[in-house]
């Protein structure tokens, strides 16, 4: 397994974020549990905590290739070739010059705000869903008391509104 070589914090992150319920190292440390040495695992511990795996089910087409090297550099420890967004503009379009308005996130190039650069559990590797995604960065309270918005109870934004840019103020169909 290639993460024996990394730290255990490093080594959490990784592994919780493809499984739920993975034990932070701290817990780990308490059970006498070595990540090298898995025949030190209390049994105990397993049996009571049991480990759901969580499915991944999009993935950016760069890890689905096995084209790593075409975002990241090999020869300096992997890290991205280019900035974000044009980074990201390499293969995807630039909504700057598709559209009128542009979504804040979108104009500044802050691409990984909304969608995760490898994996999702999401649709088009968006990090929330639904209304959820909007109210991270914009105040319900505010949404809510435009009048346009009284009455439209578990609507999608998505549903009028374009999250990348429009044509049209408020980024409206």
């Amino acid at each position: 397994m290639f993460f024996t070589a990394c730290s255990t914090t490093n080594r959490y992150k990784v592994l919780s974020f493809f499984f739920d319920e993975v034990p932070a190292p701290q817990s780990l440390q308490k059970t006498g549990y070595d990540s090298l040495k898995t025949n030190s695992l209390n049994k105990a511990t397993i049996a009571k905590k049991p480990v759901r795996v969580k499915i991944v089910s999009y993935s950016h087409q760069g890890i689905k290739d096995k084209s790593c090297d075409d975002c990241h550099n090999k020869e300096a420890g992997n890290a991205p070739m280019d900035k974000q967004p044009d980074l990201c503009y390499a293969c995807h379009e630039d909504f700057s010059e598709q559209f009128k308005y542009v979504h804040g996130p979108v104009a500044g190039g802050f691409c990984t705000e909304c969608h995760n650069i490898h994996n999702s559990k999401n649709e088009k590797l968006i990090v929330r869903t639904g209304r959820e995604m909007c109210l991270y960065c914009h105040e319900s309270s505010d949404v809510f008391k435009n009048e346009v918005h009284e009455d439209i109870e578990d609507t999608s934004c998505f549903e009028c509104h374009n999250v990348h840019g429009a044509d049209s103020e408020f980024l409206l169909e």
